[in-house]
């Protein structure tokens, strides 16, 4: 049992090495002290999500076929080069590119993250707790964020790179914790349950594209990635106009690193509420809750800007619950081969769609400004997920799909 919690701790100690603390309150402000308009960071970070989501499935496969670790040992590499040379480029196309090659070490971690934990769980512990350990592994890292956080403006007065160079040096330490982890194999030979010994084949491209769309077919899988798609673009779409709108109610940009530490705090508590949440209401009523939630709560800054604040940190404290409810629901609906190809494959969907509410919304704010546009983007979202759970079900039963087959039927087409 000791050796088994010890695994657990490595696992949290891992998500830390993730932190963004340091550099994210500065992101910006580095590009605009360069010389680089708003024009061009909206261009760069376009750039950024584009390539995410034509990313999503190749890396996705890769992370099946050379293994959950060195997957994440790929990630982890990548982003240290590109933390550790953002505050030294210079010209455009250089932040491009490097924009680029961030995209490439996200999407090598954002589905296989998640497959190893649930197959770590699965080989040592119980992949019903997948939800309960992501969550704490967010909490974990979210702490270090917002202690993080703190500091960044301080470290960027000093030298502007520093909160860069920081941030890569502490990912850099991520990548022997990794190789510190036997591998899945290995869990699954000694664990005392036979039926860990599943099929292990490894996919084809073809087979990788053949399962993401079998499994995108199944109502019980595409409807609900519909579902959570329309909450993840108004997150998105928050984020990426919190600080106009910010800016717009009076808050000073040098009281922004206290604020988005804030976040972190606030982000942090209501992970660790995910496991009781689920236990209290189910994946159906945490997903189903977010309707009347969202709704009230972006219709009330047509009330007050003022309310935008609160609105902010409920904002970021909702994606915390939902991801890890999310991502569960995903997992326990899709078998071991091709786990992170097919969870690349729901985060490739769900970056199409916050992608396109970006482009929209770009056109939305120029006419209702940040501040306004908020109430029409959540009541509007919200209003979408209502009818849809009415008409479509998006949250079903992981042994029933529609007409009554069987999952694992469907699985074996």
């Amino acid at each position: 049992m000791g050796r088994s919690r010890s695994l657990l701790w490595r696992y949290y100690l891992f998500r830390v090495t993730n932190t963004s603390g340091f550099f994210l309150p500065v992101a910006m402000i580095i590009l605009q002290h360069k010389g680089f308009g708003l024009g061009f960071i909206g261009l760069a970070y376009g750039v950024y999500a584009f390539a995410k989501i034509l990313l999503e499935v190749p890396t996705g496969y890769v992370g099946d076929w050379l293994g959950r670790r060195s997957s994440l040992a790929v990630g982890s590499a990548v982003r240290v080069l590109v933390l550790g040379s953002y505050p030294f480029v210079d010209t455009a196309a250089v932040y491009l590119g490097v924009h680029v090659l961030w995209a490439v070490g996200r999407s090598f971690r954002s589905g296989t993250q998640d497959a190893w934990l649930y197959e770590l769980l699965q080989a040592r512990f119980d992949e019903g707790e997948f939800a309960r350990i992501e969550s704490r592994g967010s909490l974990a890292k979210l702490v270090v964020d917002a202690a993080t956080a703190m500091g960044a403006g301080v470290l960027y007065t000093v030298e502007p790179a520093l909160p860069f160079v920081a941030t890569a040096a502490i990912a850099a330490v991520g990548i022997p914790i990794l190789y510190a982890f036997p591998s899945i194999d290995r869990l699954r030979t000694e664990s005392d349950d036979a039926s860990l010994d599943s099929d292990r084949d490894v996919l084809t491209v073809g087979d990788a594209l053949d399962m993401l769309r079998i499994q995108l077919r199944r109502p019980q899988v595409r409807w609900f990635v519909l579902f959570a798609s329309l909450f993840y673009s108004l997150f998105v779409v928050t984020r990426l106009y919190e600080q106009p709108a910010l800016d717009t109610i009076g808050i000073p940009v040098t009281g922004f690193g206290v604020l988005y530490a804030g976040f972190k705090i606030f982000s942090a508590g209501m992970a660790s509420t995910v496991g009781w949440l689920q236990d209290r209401l189910g994946t159906k009523g945490v997903m189903l809750s977010l309707i009347p939630i969202y709704g009230l709560a972006y219709a009330s800054i047509a009330l007050s800007p003022l309310l935008v604040v609160p609105v902010l940190f409920l904002n970021r404290g909702l994606n915390t619950i939902v991801r890890p409810v999310r991502n569960q629901y995903l997992n326990d609906r899709v078998a071991d081969v091709g786990r992170a190809t097919v969870l690349s494959g729901a985060s490739m969907a769900l970056a199409v769609i916050g992608g396109s509410a970006r482009l929209a919304a770009g056109w939305a704010t120029e006419l209702l400004g940040p501040v306004g546009f908020l109430p029409w983007a959540g009541v509007t979202l919200a209003t979408a997920a209502g009818i849809l759970w009415l008409f479509a079900s998006p949250v079903r039963h992981p042994d029933v799909s529609e007409g009554g087959s069987s999952a694992s039927a469907t699985m074996a087409e």
